[in-house]
C-alpha cells in the first residue's frame, strides 16, 4: 500500500524546512523587507514547523509497517539492520558532503578549518551526537537523532506489548494509554525540555499523533482516544503557543481525516510527490548547497534585492537538482538493499 498523501506531505516539510533556512540563515534579507510580513512569517518564519510534520508521518508510517507484524527478537535485530541499510548510506555521505563544503569554503574565504575529532565522527555515525553533547555536524542532524530513538522506543513498546497480551489482552491500549501520559508532560511543560537533553521525550507526542492516527483508522485503538490526546495536544500548544505541538497536531488531524475518507492512497501529487521523493536528500543536503549557491552568486553580482531574489531561485533549484542526484546515488539503491535482503 503506497501512502500517496504522505509522500506529498513530505515534500512540503521538506521544501518548507528548506526555506525555513534560507530565512534563518540570513540569506533572504533584504528579498523578505518587500514582502508582506504575513507572507514572510508564513512561508520562511514558520518553516521549522516541517520536523512536526516529519516526526508525525514517521509515526503513521512505522504504526502500519510494525503493528501488523509479530515482534519478537528476530524481527527487531532484522528491523534495525533493515532501517540501518535504509537510512545510513545517505546520512554518511551528507556527512561525508559537509565536511567537504565547509573545508572547500575555508579555502575559497582564506579560514581556517578544523576537521571534527574521532569522536565526533564515531558519535555521528551512530546517531549519538545530541545525547553525548557532541556538536552537531550538520544542524538539522538533530531529527534524525530523535527519528532512530522514536523506531528503536516504539518497536520495543510493540514487542512488550505482544508479550504481554498472552496474559492481558488489552496489553497494547495500556502501554500507548502509559506512553501517552508520559509525552504530555513536556508540551503540558510539566517536564522542560531542558531536562534529559539529546533524548526525544519532549517530542515524542508528535510521533505518538501519528502512530495513534493510524491505529484509530484501522480500530486498533478506539477513535476517542485520538482525539482526547489530539486535543490535549492543541490546547497545551495555544496555552504555551508552541507552533511545533500546533503543526504536529493539525498534521495528525489532516491525514487521520484523509484516511477515514480513503483519499490518503489516492490523488495525483505528482510534482509534490517527487519532493517526498528525495525529501530524505533534500533535508540532509540542503543546507551546504543553499549556503554555496547564495555564497557563489553574492560574490559575483552582489547582495542587492535582485542578485537575493536570483540567488534564491537558483539555490532553491540548485538544492532539488543536488538533492535528486544525491538521491540516485546514495538513497535508492539503499532502499533497494534493505527491501532485498529483509523483505516484508
Amino acid at each position: 500500500m503506497r501512502f500517496h498523501l504522505i509522500d506529498a506531505l513530505r515534500g512540503v516539510a521538506a521544501m518548507w524546512v528548506v526555506l525555513f533556512h534560507a530565512y534563518e540563515g540570513g540569506h533572504i534579507d533584504n528579498l523578505v523587507k518587500i514582502i508582506p510580513d504575513y507572507f514572510t512569517y508564513v512561508i520562511f518564519e514558520l518553516g521549522h514547523s516541517g520536523v512536526p510534520i516529519f516526526f508525525v508521518i514517521s509515526g503513521f508510517v512505522i504504526a502500519h509497517s510494525i503493528t501488523r507484524d509479530k515482534v519478537d527478537g528476530s524481527y527487531l535485530a532484522k528491523f534495525t539492520i533493515r532501517r540501518s541499510i535504509r537510512l545510513d548510506p545517505p546520512y554518511w555521505g551528507s556527512i561525508i558532503l559537509v565536511l567537504a563544503m565547509a573545508w572547500l569554503s575555508a579555502i575559497v574565504k582564506n579560514e581556517a578549518f578544523e576537521w571534527p575529532n574521532i569522536g565526533s565522527i564515531i558519535a555521528h555515525l551512530f546517531y549519538a551526537q545530541a545525547i553525548l553533547e557532541v556538536p552537531h555536524i550538520n544542524i538539522i542532524y538533530w531529527t534524525l537523532c530523535l527519528e532512530i530513538q522514536f523506531y528503536l522506543i516504539f518497536c520495543l513498546l510493540i514487542f512488550l506489548s505482544q508479550r504481554l497480551e498472552k496474559y492481558y489482552k488489552n496489553a497494547l491500549i495500556t502501554i500507548l494509554v502509559a506512553a501517552a501520559l508520559i509525552s504530555l508532560l513536556w508540551p503540558l511543560q510539566v517536564m522542560s525540555e531542558n531536562i534529559l537533553a539529546g533524548l526525544f521525550l519532549p517530542y515524542w507526542h508528535a510521533f505518538l499523533l501519528g502512530v495513534f492516527a493510524y491505529l484509530s483508522w484501522n480500530n486498533r485503538l478506539p477513535r476517542y482516544f485520538f482525539y482526547i490526546y489530539l486535543l490535549m495536544i492543541v490546547v497545551s500548544s495555544v496555552i504555551y503557543q508552541s507552533d511545533f505541538s500546533f503543526f504536529a497536531s493539525l498534521t495528525a488531524l489532516f491525514v487521520h481525516e484523509a484516511a477515514n475518507r480513503g483519499q490518503i492512497t489516492s490523488g495525483n501529487y505528482r510534482s509534490i510527490q517527487f519532493l517526498g521523493v528525495i525529501s530524505y536528500s533534500l533535508y540532509l543536503t540542503h543546507n551546504p548547497i543553499t549556503g554555496a549557491s547564495y555564497y557563489t552568486i553574492y560574490s559575483i553580482i552582489g547582495n542587492s534585492t535582485e542578485a537575493q531574489l536570483l540567488a534564491f531561485i537558483v539555490s532553491t533549484a540548485a538544492s532539488i537538482i543536488f538533492a535528486y542526484l544525491f538521491w540516485k546515488l546514495f538513497e535508492s539503491w539503499s532502499i533497494k538493499l534493505s527491501k532485498k535482503i529483509f523483505p516484508r
